[in-house]
């Protein structure tokens, strides 16, 4: 009896020691583009790299936090990439269509209509 209590407790210390190691060791040192944790503040990322809240990164690279670099112009993993927007904060300008949908037709009783800003030619005179 005595055997195997001594037998469960060095297991024990063991599974301990062994877990405790593999904690420290597996939430560190992570490279660019690697997920962190930001409540651990950088300790997550290799030295140079900083812990960047989903929020500040792009689709589909934002469901966590990731390992980037401070200034994110110089990035190589496209996670830490600076997002590009044609126009600051807004959405990109229509295609170009062409020319203008000015035209003008007869209607059936003779009269000549313009479909520009939906007015007809023919009210003026």
């Amino acid at each position: 009896m005595q055997r195997a209590r001594r037998f469960w407790i060095a297991s024990f210390a063991v599974t301990a020691l062994i877990g405790g190691f593999v904690a420290l060791t597996a939430c560190s040192n992570y490279d660019e583009g690697e997920r962190c944790e930001s409540g651990n503040g950088n300790n997550d990322c290799v030295d140079g790299l900083q812990c960047t809240p989903k929020s500040q990164l792009t689709s589909p690279f934002n469901s966590s936090d990731r390992c980037c670099p401070v200034d994110r112009s110089t990035a190589t993993s496209a996670a830490c990439a600076v997002p590009t927007n044609p126009i600051a904060g807004e959405a990109a300008p229509p295609d170009d269509t062409g020319p203008g949908t000015d035209s003008s037709s007869t209607d059936a009783t003779g009269k000549e209509t313009s479909t520009e800003a939906g007015t007809d030619a023919a009210e003026g005179g």
